[in-house]
């Protein structure tokens, strides 16, 4: 991998993304083949992959963000916008987003007309928005959703103007704060046929958390916010070219090594924020370094610094505004900031509280789990070196740790492809047990206990 060295003190090198747009290169086309879109509507990114209902071959990918976020950043504010009337308008613009992805997507490959079937996920509000339906029973208690089970219906019932032929499905979500996207997720990992004890993290700005244990499947959501995927963070973004993916501190020269998501068509690394493995990195290693306190404090003056024995390199990068992480000669720079950190800090809480709080529904220590899968669109990208460092990912065995990649995006292609599948996560729907964390007790004192920046077992 290419190092491009961009300052004196910084270094950057490049870091590939999948699942991007096909190049027209590449395309082929598919004269009267008949084919189906997998789409997962998460709350910040939107993630469809085109396949081949024939043959199940994937033949493209492509991921924005969430057209709705000018809305509101979590699933909260949706629905308060909902509840004060715009409901309509947050439908259109999911419904005219999904409908241009598709025209990206189909075009060099297949007409937007040979698009039969599309299969969607998502958590249960941003189904609800998608599909129509009433809302109000989802923005308080007792949380209940307007449908249960797989929802079926045309691109027509639901305004799409470009797809009114094409069959619409929604595989079965389980309550109003677990989803079609949870149990895709569930199904995908194979949850309900192992006899181990798993745990499944689907970590976005709704964390789901799913724990398998003899077969009985118990799940949770925890309100992450949307920190890891960029947002609200001071300089944050999308895992977009410019976004510093990766941060290592080289203690012996000074150096910061930065890894930046490259723009492979101008060759360049021009540095425009951060995305949310970077930010993950370059906590771990401002924890590393003693800048950053295991309670969240960022070091905000060169005297603190000094009192603590920082090294000179790190402390001219300490500021009243936060850590400059980047700085170049031209005066661009990427700070991480005390409000930043603290963001950071709430995410990683909710997803460490609702692991705990599975955990001891079933009476079980995290020593006794056989295997963790970390899932999600942005869960791929992280380091799990550094998520283990700040106490995102619990301190196991390296061999228990998997990173699935996208499984509820998965789970929608499965859904597309298969009829059995899509049974199953009505199965999975019906007997799963729902642990509500707003109704315990004991969530706010897991939560506060898990906001230090330490790792945990």
């Amino acid at each position: 991998m290419q190092i491009v060295r961009m300052a004196e003190s910084d270094t950057i090198k490049g870091r590939g993304r999948k699942g991007q747009p096909k190049s027209d290169s590449c395309a082929v086309k598919m004269a009267g083949a008949a084919c189906g879109l997998a789409v997962d509507i998460g709350t910040t990114t939107v993630v469809m992959g085109l396949y081949d209902l024939d043959s199940g071959e994937r033949l493209a990918g492509l991921q924005e963000k969430n057209s709705q976020t000018l809305l509101g950043a979590d699933v909260m504010m949706r629905l308060m916008h909902c509840q004060r009337g715009s409901q309509h308008t947050l439908e259109q613009r999911i419904r005219e987003q999904i409908q241009n992805m598709a025209e990206q997507l189909c075009d060099g490959f297949c007409a937007l007309e040979q698009i039969k079937t599309i299969a969607v996920v998502g958590n249960t509000t941003m189904c609800h928005i998608f599909l129509g339906q009433d809302t109000s029973g989802l923005a308080g208690s007792p949380f209940c959703p307007a449908y249960r089970g797989i929802y079926r219906c045309k691109g027509s019932d639901i305004a799409l103007q470009e797809m009114k032929d094409t069959d619409v499905i929604v595989p079965a979500g389980i309550d109003a704060h677990v989803g079609a996207d949870a149990v895709s997720m569930i199904c995908a990992l194979q949850l309900p046929e192992t006899k181990e004890t798993i745990l499944a993290v689907d970590i976005g700005t709704n964390a789901e958390i799913a724990l398998s244990c003899k077969r009985e499947i118990s799940v949770c959501s925890a309100p992450a916010g949307p920190a890891f995927e960029g947002a609200q963070i001071s300089q944050g973004m999308r895992g977009e070219p410019g976004a510093i993916a990766g941060m290592h501190i080289a203690r012996q020269s000074g150096n910061i090594l930065l890894e930046v998501i490259p723009d492979d068509r101008r060759n360049v690394y021009p540095v425009r924020g951060i995305c949310g493995s970077g930010l993950i990195d370059s906590i771990a290693s401002l924890r590393q370094s003693g800048i950053l306190q295991p309670d969240g404090y960022l070091l905000c003056n060169p005297e603190e610094a000094d009192r603590l024995g920082i090294p000179g390199y790190l402390r001219e990068r300490i500021t009243e505004k936060g850590f400059l992480v980047y700085l170049d000669p031209g005066g661009q720079q990427v700070c991480l900031t005390q409000k930043d950190i603290r963001q950071f800090q709430l995410a990683k809480a909710a997803v460490q509280a609702g692991i705990r709080m599975l955990l001891e529904q079933k009476g079980l220590a995290l020593q006794q789990v056989d295997r963790i899968y970390i899932a999600g669109v942005f869960g791929g990208h992280i380091s799990k070196k550094s998520a283990v460092l700040t106490g995102l990912f619990p301190d196991i065995a390296p061999e228990k740790l998997v990173i699935a990649g996208n499984a509820a995006g998965e789970g929608a292609a499965r859904a597309l492809l298969s009829e059995v599948f899509l049974r199953q996560t009505e199965q999975v729907g019906t007997e799963a047990a729902h642990i509500e964390l707003a109704q315990q007790e004991a969530f706010q004192q897991e939560f506060l206990a898990s906001m230090e920046i330490v790792p945990w077992n």
